[in-house]
């Protein structure tokens, strides 16, 4: 049966000839190539070392399509609906922190544990459900009503500890799945799994958004549970097929706090011998963990920026995050190359000079002024001669109750002067403050079911190894769960306008109101009808195309907009795709780079020991830069927050500057030198 999965798999995306990529030699064959290496282990080992990469592939349905694209605009939308402001992206940073401090504060002693014990597939089993449980459960956030921003914090929190944990252990199996020479084509080939799997759940995510009929809400619970199901279905060949590594030296049990200060005292041991046996290395590692958090901190919050500072169209953040990734590929190329010719540091610091080159450009973005742009309103009001009305269509087709909160204080001006006009969500509907909890439950379980179940089917479909038909029933199956779901709503098909509408004589009370409220974040304009009415709009202070709202950094997006953007009418959906064009030609190089230099700066008999410490130092700083840009957000603006984190990356980069290679390669081959002799 595990045989069939795989053979089912690799029908529907055929594993790459491994005689494509050749590596040095590896233990006991001098001058092998990476074929050779790999045909020499047994089946029962290729076949591990496939079930280790499709799990890669698996995963990246929660890395780039829920963590990186859909949680936080979502988050940041319904925090900003649910206050009446636009803090949404300080409020995302904030939770985003958050859970990579758990992280962080868990992995080391989990990782120890699990090199001294043979208990890794355990530890990722546990992470991986708890993962794909709530990745499936965010789908429901948006049906707890105006709070449910905080209902989908408290479950990405969890599920983000479940893929950031699980992935701590993941990476953990590599050493043991082929020699040790083989290593760097092993983990570019995980990357490859990797990058292709995230890739095409998301454009199917991106076709969910742009060519059903679905309202925002049930789309999201689709996009939520098929990447469950993604990273379940796939991720499970792993725990059929691949082994549990050996431990060298295993050490007995003694509990979580035992267990937890034995793995802190090997970390700092660790980091105290860096620090005195290998200084220049320990200068790389500081400058790594600022350049390193920078980076991530503004990749990880690029969609919710969007959302709360520019307002942008949700689907730009699937077209900006594929854009990326099209661009790494060959850039990571190009990088390499230069790399070769003028060196790994003279490579690494150009890939983090235009990083923040760009992130600076990123807070000169700004949409362009609305003037008659019709379809860029907020609220826009059509008039139809037949009817003698005008009918109301919203922004992204989110409703009124999509944008405007029945009960957040910080829409309270706007609601007082529109709401006898526009329908808003009855407050009185809702209980415990803006919680629908029926609603926000029911969702679960319609979620939990539909989810259990086609996984389920999935599973029992793989294992019998009927390729492209058993696609093809996957899919169907999928299709029929979605389409019974969507009849359990009344509202769950959006229509193309909706049902809101104003006569002749309302549309004038509106347009006389407009004096009376400027304290918001919308805006409103009519098309067609009476002079007086025709062209009039209202765009309040705080909406995003009002740049001067009192921010440090508002003269930078006011002189790009005015000399730069709406000069060469270029649109804020361009900008975001300018964005992800230069982020993607230095976002790979940057991590390949920083990688080979840290390689270089190790002694070659501490590998592994080193690595591991690395990879800490990468949890811990996922979570400095999310909180840094939460303090300033919340101190200052969104803007000042980027500008934040561009200082943390200058720093970083004129530490790694200071960095001598030539030194540090010197101290790793004398400690080698003397290990050997010493044996």
């Amino acid at each position: 049966m595990l045989n069939a999965g795989i053979q089912f798999i690799n029908q529907v995306v055929p594993m790459p000839t491994m005689a494509e990529v050749a590596v040095a030699s590896g233990e006991g064959a001098v001058g092998a190539s990476a074929k050779e290496l790999i045909d020499a282990m047994s089946d029962e080992e290729k076949s591990g070392l496939k079930g280790w990469y499709w799990y890669d592939w698996a995963n990246q349905a929660y890395a780039l399509t829920v963590m990186t694209v859909i949680v936080p605009a979502l988050m940041a939308n319904l925090y900003n609906k649910s206050t009446g402001t636009q803090g949404g992206a300080g409020f995302f940073a904030l939770i985003y922190g958050l859970a990579m401090l758990v992280v962080a504060v868990t992995a080391p002693a989990l990782g120890v544990i699990a090199d001294r014990m043979p208990i890794k597939k355990k530890l990722l089993f546990w992470y991986t459900v708890v993962g794909i449980i709530f990745c499936a459960a965010m789908g429901a956030a948006p049906y707890f009503g105006s709070k449910g921003y905080l209902v989908l914090a408290f479950m990405f929190v969890i599920g983000s500890i479940g893929f950031s944990g699980g992935n701590t252990i993941y990476y953990a199996f590599m050493p043991y799945l082929a020699p040790k020479k083989a290593m760097d084509h092993v983990s570019s080939w995980g990357y490859a799994y990797g990058f292709l799997g995230g890739s095409i759940i998301l454009l199917f995510h991106l076709v969910v958004l742009l060519a059903t009929p679905w309202d925002a809400n049930f789309q999201l619970a689709v996009i939520f549970s098929t990447s469950a199901l993604w990273w379940w279905g796939f991720g499970a060949l792993m725990f059929f097929k691949t082994p549990e590594p050996p431990v060298l030296d295993e050490i007995e049990y003694q509990g979580v706090w035992e267990s937890t200060k034995f793995a802190y005292a090997e970390v700092w041991k660790t980091l105290k011998q860096i620090r005195v046996e290998f200084p220049v290395l320990f200068l790389f590692i500081i400058a790594y963990l600022l350049f390193y958090d920078g980076v991530n901190t503004i990749n990880g919050m690029a969609s919710a920026f969007g959302e709360s500072v520019l307002r942008i169209n949700p689907t730009m953040n699937i077209a900006l995050l594929l854009t990326v990734n099209f661009v790494a590929v060959p850039m990571s190329i190009v990088f390499g190359k230069i790399a070769n010719r003028s060196g790994t540091k003279f490579a690494l610091m150009l890939a983090l000079a235009i990083y923040c080159l760009v992130a600076v450009a990123a807070v000169g973005f700004a949409p362009l002024e609305l003037e008659d742009e019709h379809k860029r309103y907020d609220f826009q009001y059509d008039y139809n001669e037949e009817t003698d009305n005008y009918t109301l269509t919203t922004l992204y087709d989110r409703g009124v109750d999509g944008w405007v909160s029945a009960d957040s204080s910080g829409d309270a001006e706007f609601r007082d002067a529109f709401g006898t006009w526009m329908s808003f969500e009855d407050a009185e509907q809702e209980s415990a403050g803006g919680f629908k909890w029926v609603d926000g439950f029911g969702a679960i379980v319609v979620i939990g079911v539909a989810t259990l179940g086609v996984g389920v089917a999935m599973i029992a479909i793989m294992r019998k190894g009927m390729g492209w038909i058993g696609l093809v029933l996957i899919l169907l199956l999928s299709g029929a769960v979605m389409g019974g779901a969507s009849l359990l709503s009344e509202d769950v098909v959006k229509e193309d306008k909706e049902t809101y509408q104003l006569t002749s004589g309302e549309a004038a009370a509106m347009v006389a109101a407009f004096g009376n409220a400027s304290d918001h974040r919308f805006s409103i304009h009519f098309e067609g009808g009476p002079e007086g009415i025709d062209g009039m709009g209202e765009v309040g202070e705080r909406h995003p195309t009002v740049l001067d709202q009192g921010g440090y950094m508002d003269w930078w997006p006011e002189t790009m907009r005015d000399n730069v953007w709406a000069p060469l009418g270029i649109t804020v959906s361009l900008q975001w795709i300018i964005l992800g064009f230069f982020v993607g030609c230095v976002m790979g190089a940057a991590g390949a780079q920083a990688r080979s230099m840290f390689t270089m700066l190790i002694p070659k008999s501490r590998t592994t020991e080193f690595f591991g410490f690395f990879g800490f130092i990468g949890k811990a700083a996922a979570m400095l830069g999310p909180f840094l840009y939460a303090a300033a957000a919340g101190y200052f603006d969104d803007r000042m927050a980027i500008m934040s984190i561009v200082v943390v990356i200058i720093t970083g980069s004129y530490l790694c500057a200071r960095v001598d290679l030539e030194k540090g390669m010197k101290m790793a081959d004398d400690y080698d030198a003397q290990f050997l002799k010493e044996e």
